[in-house]
């Protein structure tokens, strides 16, 4: 493990793929990625978001004084058809954020209670449902595709993500607090989770492994496949569970319940053990 303190008064936890990520729960310091993955051509297409987000004025989600103790994060990974009916047999003091896929391929009876996004690209339109139903309450990156907010069928919020030094974005005056999300939903939910005042956080299948082999992709021990970029996505998710389970005074525990590479920052459930982590 590497952390340093950087001169703008951040910590930063380096991961195995080389990424920097920002101790979010440090006050007092700017808010700066300090990576760069930005691509220069993308600068307009999330200024135009952006500008279009603050159009519909949807409302910023600090501004809300939600409180939740016990979060699962829920993605649509590996076998997510089975494994999400767990979610039916969980206390009813346990709150779902739903990101990616999960929300057009929930299930369960119990309904999700927020979804996550922040793809600002025309294919975050596949994760709307072809239903008219009422969707759970969902929290954007004002970066986020401004099409998929404009047909989304329910309560919208937006939050301001961490600016990278070479993009500025709109201006973040009217928010309390940013979210560190790196382009990755995942992220985006650990920190909205922190935020919540959330101490006992759960990954349920956030994961993009797969069973058979295909070319490039390199085998777990659990016999299941990845590529080599989503080990970039799992150090980015590892290092955002790694301030999340070391705050200076408060008590928080992170476990993961997912097909993927083990975390080194949060502790694997089992899927009949995920009621006994929150009781615990």
């Amino acid at each position: 493990m590497r952390i340093k303190k950087h001169a703008n008064g951040n910590q930063y936890l380096l991961t195995p793929q080389s990424k920097w990520v920002r101790n979010f729960a440090k006050s007092g310091v700017p808010n700066i990625d300090i990576n760069k993955t930005i691509k220069s051509e993308d600068h307009f297409l999330l200024l135009q978001n952006e500008f279009n987000n603050s159009l519909n004025r949807y409302a910023w989600i600090d501004s809300e004084k939600y409180y939740h103790p016990n979060v699962v994060i829920v993605s649509d990974g590996f076998n997510f058809e089975e494994n999400h009916k767990i979610i039916d047999s969980l206390p009813s003091n346990i709150v779902f954020i739903g990101v990616n896929g999960s929300l057009k391929k929930w299930q369960a009876k119990r309904n999700m209670s927020y979804y996550v996004v922040n793809n600002p690209y025309n294919e975050c339109m596949k994760y709307l449902p072809r239903s008219n139903k009422l969707l759970p309450k969902c929290i954007a990156s004002s970066r986020t595709n401004s099409n998929f907010l404009k047909n989304y069928n329910g309560t919208r919020f937006k939050y301001y993500p961490v600016n990278e030094q070479e993009y500025k974005g709109m201006s973040s005056k009217e928010v309390m607090w940013q979210i560190d999300d790196y382009r990755n939903s995942i992220c985006a939910a650990v920190g909205l989770s922190y935020r919540f005042g959330a101490e006992k956080l759960l990954l349920l299948c956030c994961d993009n492994v797969f069973k058979d082999e295909r070319a490039g992709a390199s085998q777990l021990e659990n016999k299941l496949w990845i590529y080599p970029q989503q080990n970039i996505v799992h150090g980015l998710i590892d290092a955002n569970l790694y301030w999340f389970s070391n705050q200076e005074y408060y008590a928080t525990k992170a476990g993961d319940c997912s097909s993927g590479p083990l975390y080194d920052y949060a502790a694997y459930i089992e899927l009949d053990k995920i009621l006994n982590f929150f009781e615990s």
